[in-house]
């Protein structure tokens, strides 16, 4: 039976972490400093861990966690599937997205500091998706998932988790048609949207929709499509290992090529370059991006 997660709070001297690529080739590891202090090493760089940190041990990477010298090392420790989550559900693809931002932060250091409120935040979800898996009542596995989804979010929200993360392409908007609009954009990217479609419910002639959208956004509707379809298609280039085309698909692009030229035009290369240059390569038996 394949492991989609494991969860325990326990003291610790020495512990081994992870697996060879290819054993585990998908379970990463997120543990938790209760109390104590120590270190963790992988290869020849150690990081050091004290109460209140998060240390995340991607899939493939082998390391060793050692409690200080003479100190009590109490740790929280989540071990789970990227396959836990599915990237065509929304929610889940927007865990996979803060789960890429987390891979991307501890590129150089595996240890992510946290400020006292994330922290305590951790502290008890780490709690209770520990009583779930251990006492298993009815729906544990789906309370365990939305957990792990809420400790991701919280990760992402902290004040020293200091990374870019996607912003609202928009700016503050003066007309409710345009806010409406752009929520629809938001909703609907993926299918194929027209100004026919978009005139249904915000009525206009199509020269004043074209005016007013350009004077609010910046940008044309298909300008803003295009950028907002790239940004998450971004997002699943860094979470996901889905194909180039399955990609372009899931983003409303209608075929690769335009897929792949637009990505460039905005991002500034291609998207087999892009997820490349985020540690990720492209599945075998894919068509290249141009």
């Amino acid at each position: 039976m394949k492991l989609l997660f494991f969860i325990r709070i326990i003291d610790v001297k020495t512990r081994h972490l992870g697996a060879e690529s290819g054993v585990a080739d998908k379970h990463h590891e997120l543990i938790f400093c209760f109390e104590g202090s120590g270190y963790m090493e992988t290869g020849n760089t150690r990081y050091g861990i004290k109460k209140g940190d998060l240390l995340f041990n991607p899939a493939g990477t082998l390391s060793r966690l050692r409690r200080g010298e003479g100190k009590e090392l109490k740790i929280g420790q989540i071990i789970f599937d990227e396959s836990l989550f599915s990237s065509n559900i929304n929610m889940e693809r927007e865990a996979l997205y803060v789960l890429g931002l987390i891979k991307l932060y501890t590129r150089k250091e595996n240890t992510i500091r946290l400020s006292g409120i994330g922290s305590e935040r951790i502290g008890k979800l780490y709690e209770s998706m520990a009583w779930e898996f251990r006492n298993r009542s009815r729906g544990y596995s789906w309370a365990i998932r939305l957990k792990l989804i809420e400790l991701l979010i919280t990760v992402m929200r902290d004040k020293h988790f200091r990374i870019p993360v996607k912003q609202d392409i928009a700016k503050p908007l003066s007309s409710n048609r345009i806010q409406d609009v752009l929520n629809y954009l938001n909703a609907d990217y993926m299918n194929v949207i027209t100004v026919e479609d978009i005139l249904q419910f915000c009525p206009m002639s199509r020269s004043h929709f074209h005016a007013l959208f350009k004077r609010e956004t910046g940008k044309t509707l298909v300008e803003y499509l295009n950028e907002l379809r790239v940004i998450k298609a971004g997002e699943l280039l860094v979470s996901t290992d889905d194909t180039i085309l399955e990609i372009a698909v899931k983003c409303g692009f209608t075929t690769q090529s335009y897929f792949c030229n637009t990505f460039k035009k905005i991002k500034g290369m291609s998207p087999k370059d892009f997820r490349k240059n985020l540690g990720r390569t492209e599945p075998a038996g894919v068509l290249a991006s141009p």
